[in-house]
């Protein structure tokens, strides 16, 4: 199976990875990312997230690992871990490319 992403959805599976997306039960559309530095901003990623859910790239922790509001971090799938490492190794070959 050929899996394509583009830049966007592949920095959202970088912050899937970093634990800064989640979903928030109190929203309609209720996907988050937190963006990495001050300050603190939250972007909806419920349409983003679409796409890496279709491909089972990303899912939702177990409901016992939720907050007292219901929020819930995603994390990578098996597939999602292994895109991941691809993306990083095309980009440490293409890194060392440019460099050489």
């Amino acid at each position: 199976m050929e899996i394509a992403l583009d830049a966007e959805q592949v920095l959202l599976l970088v912050a899937v990875d970093q634990k800064r997306v989640h979903t928030d039960p109190r929203y309609t559309a209720p996907d988050f990312e937190r963006d990495p530095g001050p300050p603190l901003v939250l972007k909806r990623a419920t349409q983003r997230l679409a796409p890496l859910k279709r491909m089972r790239l990303v899912e939702l922790v177990d409901e016992a690992e939720a907050d007292r509001y219901g929020v819930r971090l995603y994390r990578l799938t098996t597939i999602g871990e292994q895109v991941l490492a691809e993306v990083r190794d095309l980009e440490t070959a293409a890194r060392a490319e440019a460099g050489a």
